[in-house]
């Protein structure tokens, strides 16, 4: 196995370290340095990696011992000493048939430290976790129901009152005159309907108990999906709320009813702290942006607020805290959304701002999401036998249908939006099959993979179009080495033979 394939673990927040079989390390991830507080400079030193744990973890010699007799191995708690502190750790460990030792860390230290008995109420919380979550919908529902009473009463009196004259233009002796005022009252009676039903959508999708299913979204729309949620709360406030996007909307691979609920707990706090400051000229502005890397999508949302005190900032994710009055806040909506994004593989921030509160959202691009989307564990064990399938599409429901057909069949499901996403999954991972669509912006399938194929990449190609497409790719088929075609709309069954086809040749 080339080396380069445990690059994409750079992203992870587990540290990651990996061995050949004399015992050299060929590579570690930014997490294992942190953990054990070293440096790359240091681990240049360490000859064999045996010797370098068995120096500072007296038990690691009886955990390879197991991982040579048996080619994986589960530690039990290992304790060692690094700066004077007692750390715990578990260690699982996987003998690869390419000559590596994949070495998979988890810091177990702060609950090897609580006594039984917080153990118990910590048990219970993780059990209750779910409870607690949909909770604070209901209570932040609650503080929302007259702004949101109000908010259907504006275009239900619209829908009445055209009706009403409706009603009167149909009392005339000479309905053909009234033909075009008859139209326009029916329209604005359309679209005041329409708004109420978008407005009970909204409350319907935040308050239903959302499972741990994510699917491909376009950040932008989430975004203003939450702000279309809160916005009866910026009525006569005169808030402004704005959304500052460079370039197209980042793709996110998400659980999307979770991640609203972030925005919508990040933006609700900013409104309530501009409406009690009576914050002149208030505005809350959301920034969207990829690194540039493209490994990381960053979300930004700030006010020009009062902010957060500095005695507070270092309490606001705690649980229970809050900064509001008494019967205003649970002191549960930040604390939450941390665990959210952080069960996202992403990172929620307060960031230091001159004016106003700034908070920050890292979640990984739809390519790193890709890989650590499940058991990013059985991606390192089975990877030598796992068959990556790319999905390129811009059509985000077709991704989400192919990754719901791959989910429980025995390939890995990779998405990219876009040509330009695909390049840099390519880059990132070796890939087994690419299933791309022929129509797409900017770059269509048929560019896409002469680009491949003028690169030397020859992975098997399967193209994924309408069937007005069907004659072209007839034309193609032979000079670009394509092995197939998907005609939508498609079955599981037919994708999944596809695929299938290839695999078995």
């Amino acid at each position: 196995m080339d080396t380069d394939s445990f690059i994409f673990l750079d992203d992870l927040f587990e540290p990651v370290l990996v061995a050949d079989f004399d015992g050299t390390i060929v590579y570690y991830n930014a997490s294992f340095l942190t953990l054990f507080r070293t440096t790359p400079r240091m681990m240049k030193k360490q000859l064999d990696f045996k010797e370098y744990f068995s120096s500072i973890i007296p038990d690691f010699a009886s955990f390879f011992a197991n991982l040579m007799k048996d080619d994986q191995a589960l530690s039990t708690e290992l304790n060692f000493i690094i700066e004077a502190q007692v750390c715990t750790i578990i260690v699982k460990g996987v003998k690869k048939e390419s000559g590596h030792y994949v070495l998979l860390f988890k810091d177990v230290t702060v609950e090897k430290l609580l006594n039984d008995k917080y153990r118990a109420q910590l048990e219970e919380l993780k059990n209750t976790h779910s409870q607690i979550i949909q909770s604070d919908k209901l209570k932040v529902i609650g503080e929302m129901t007259a702004n949101i009473s109000h908010e259907i009463n504006n275009p239900l009196t619209v829908a009445i009152g055209n009706s009403e004259l409706i009603g009167f233009a149909l009392e005339s002796d000479d309905l053909n005159t009234q033909r075009v005022s008859i139209a326009k009252f029916s329209t604005n009676i359309d679209h005041s309907l329409d708004r109420i039903n978008k407005i009970i959508s909204n409350m319907k999708e935040y308050l239903h108990k959302s499972e741990d299913k994510k699917e491909y979204c376009d950040a932008r729309e989430v975004v203003e999906k939450a702000i279309a949620f809160t916005s009866p709360s910026i009525k006569g406030t005169g808030i402004e709320i704005k959304i500052q996007l460079d370039g197209l909307a980042p793709i996110l691979l998400i659980n999307r009813v979770k991640i609203e609920q972030v925005f919508v707990n990040l933006i609700q706090n900013a409104i309530d702290s501009l409406r009690d400051a009576k914050t002149k000229d208030p505005l809350i502005t959301i920034e969207l942006k990829i690194e540039k890397n493209g490994n990381f999508i960053q979300i930004g949302v700030k006010d020009n607020g009062p902010g957060i005190s500095k005695e507070n900032r270092a309490k606001i994710f705690n649980t229970f805290f809050t900064t509001k009055e008494i019967g205003k806040g649970t002191g549960l909506g930040l604390s939450i959304s941390n665990r959210i994004i952080e069960s996202h593989q992403g990172k929620l921030e307060l960031l230091e701002s001159k004016l106003g509160a700034h908070f920050k959202i890292t979640l990984p691009a739809i390519g790193i999401a890709g890989h650590v989307n499940g058991n990013w564990e059985k991606l390192i064990n089975d990877s030598d036998k796992l068959v990556r399938v790319l999905v390129v599409d811009n059509e985000l429901n077709i991704l989400n249908l192919c990754m719901n057909f791959l989910s429980d069949s025995d390939y890995h499901f990779l998405g990219a939006s876009s040509a330009a996403e695909a390049y840099q999954e390519l880059e990132r991972v070796n890939v087994d099959i690419i299933i791309t669509d022929m129509k797409m912006p900017l770059v269509d399938g048929e560019s896409f993979i002469r680009e491949l194929r003028a690169q030397k990449i020859t992975v098997p190609v399967l193209f994924m179009t309408s069937k007005d497409f069907v004659d072209k790719y007839k034309m193609m088929k032979e000079e670009l080495g394509l092995k197939g075609i998907i005609i939508k709309p498609f079955t599981k069954d037919e994708l999944v033979g596809a695929i299938g086809a290839i695999v078995n040749e």
